[in-house]
């Protein structure tokens, strides 16, 4: 299973000056699939970061905070917090779909992207039921979006956390379902602040030929 992760973008940003690298080259406005190279490129060769172009480091990814809260209509009915993390595997992505991105930048822009492995470790805080068994726990967490899950130290009890991990992992179809538009929600605010520090820094319309 191959998880898709998708950034709704938008991006008001300053002007500011500056000349486009020799490589890779500019992409014509809305021509996809260059747009969509480009972005491989910057994560693939400038995922430690670019000060000439405002681009700070995304692989590790800092990650401050991503709350995760699900009602209790919902058979995962839980209120996770990750906080002071960092996801691992940014360079590895994918751009499946890239929507936008013509002369206007005031508008929505849609990433879709996809990796083989996204690695999210953080310390956490978790309340809530999930397929109505009680669940909580506070330590370290590592959630692998192929989907693996763990969750150190569930209960301050390690067979209950054993068995807790085997059972959310055994159903990580049905949980995936039910948080992944939350996950998304949060990796897209985290990308959507370093996409508007690099245009900042680095004008939208340099990416593009005239």
């Amino acid at each position: 299973m191959i998880p898709k992760v998708i950034f709704i973008l938008l991006i008001l940003v300053a002007a500011a000056q500056g000349d486009f690298p020799d490589d890779p080259k500019p992409c014509k406005y809305g021509d996809a699939e260059c747009i969509g190279k480009l972005f491989e490129y910057f994560v693939r060769e400038k995922h430690k970061g670019d000060e000439s172009i405002g681009l700070t480091s995304i692989d590790p990814l800092p990650v401050k905070k991503i709350p995760i809260t699900v009602g209790s209509d919902s058979p995962v009915n839980i209120d996770l917090v990750v906080f002071n993390g960092k996801v691992e595997g940014v360079s590895t992505l994918k751009f499946v779909k890239m929507k936008g991105f013509g002369k206007d930048i005031a508008v929505n822009h849609e990433i879709v992207s996809q990796s083989d492995s996204l690695i999210f470790t953080g310390p956490y805080n978790l309340t809530g039921k999930v397929l109505l068994l009680p669940i909580s726990g506070s330590d370290v967490c590592n959630i692998t979006l192929c989907v693996v899950v763990k969750f150190n130290n569930l209960y301050n009890d390690k067979e209950l956390s054993d068995n807790m991990n085997k059972l959310l992992n055994e159903n990580v179809k049905e949980l995936y379902a039910e948080i992944s538009h939350l996950i998304d929600k949060g990796y897209a605010a985290i990308v959507r602040k370093v996409v508007t520090k690099v245009f900042a820094t680095y004008p939208y319309e340099k990416f593009f030929m005239n």
